[in-house]
């Protein structure tokens, strides 16, 4: 076994299970994308599924790595949907458990943020890392300590980047009410259909296609395979239900609205 490999767990075991679905949807997507480009089923993969961050290879590169290889090889030799969700599985299962946020970004509960760009600009990050008998994440009853999540992050970029000037977003969850209602009013309405290139290769639409235990919405899963027929091969993230939104506002109106 290579040493990229991890050894199996009852508990990773069972979550290659439970990804089956979330894995066949994303295969649906790319066969049709492959299809459509007339290029292999691996590279579609590649491209328009979140598999080689679920493998914790991270960002897929320009040129494959030797792990990613050898499933695109073993992928490329299955015509069947059942088949390429089996090996999709079996590989998941035997990869490294994916760290997330992915270093060097530092984790406060499910929120991450990334260093200021060069406009002063700091991207925030959410991750599912907070499911439990009260529910998912954005429960209701959470809402506590995801705006504790938020004050802990804010408090850290205001330390550590002076040259921090406002605070940004790039997600489907600006679209859930649960999501929004965590953050100041002004960033919260300034959501806008993001105008660029939606990579498919993270969470930023795929997302939405799980629930925080990682169940399929089967709601979700019927709208998306009903748009392939049509689906637009220039832009194919518009086949989603809900669309990547884009929001802003600067740091000082988070400073006033958690009272910092």
């Amino acid at each position: 076994m290579q040493a990229w490999w991890r050894s199996m767990t009852p508990d990773r075991a069972a979550r290659a299970q439970r990804l089956g679905p979330y894995f066949e949807v994303q295969l649906q997507l790319a066969r049709r994308m492959a299809e459509l480009r007339n290029e292999p089923l691996s590279r579609a993969v590649l491209r328009y599924t979140n598999f080689h961050r679920r493998f914790a290879l991270r960002t897929p590169p320009e040129t494959p790595t030797e792990p990613w290889i050898s499933f695109a090889d073993s992928l490329d030799r299955l015509g069947d949907l059942d088949d390429q969700v089996a090996l999709t599985q079996a590989t998941f299962l035997v990869m490294a458990e994916e760290i997330l946020p992915p270093p060097p970004k530092l984790a406060f509960g499910c929120f991450a943020h990334d260093p200021p760009d060069e406009n002063g600009e700091v991207q925030i990050h959410f991750n599912n890392a907070d499911t439990d008998t009260l529910g998912g994440p954005l429960a209701y009853e959470k809402q506590t300590r995801r705006r504790a999540d938020l004050v802990a992050m804010v408090q850290d970029i205001h330390a550590r980047h002076s040259d921090a000037r406002a605070i940004r977003g790039r997600s489907w969850l600006y679209n859930l009410e649960a999501y929004r209602r965590l953050f100041p009013a002004d960033y919260a309405a300034s959501a806008t259909p993001e105008p660029g290139v939606i990579n498919l290769h993270g969470n930023s639409s795929w997302g939405q296609m799980i629930d925080s235990r990682e169940a399929v919405r089967p709601e979700f899963r019927a709208t998306l395979l009903a748009n392939l027929a049509d689906i637009d091969p220039e832009a194919p993230w518009r086949a989603f239900p809900l669309q990547v939104l884009r929001v802003t506002a600067p740091i000082a109106s988070f400073e006033a609205f958690y009272g910092l």
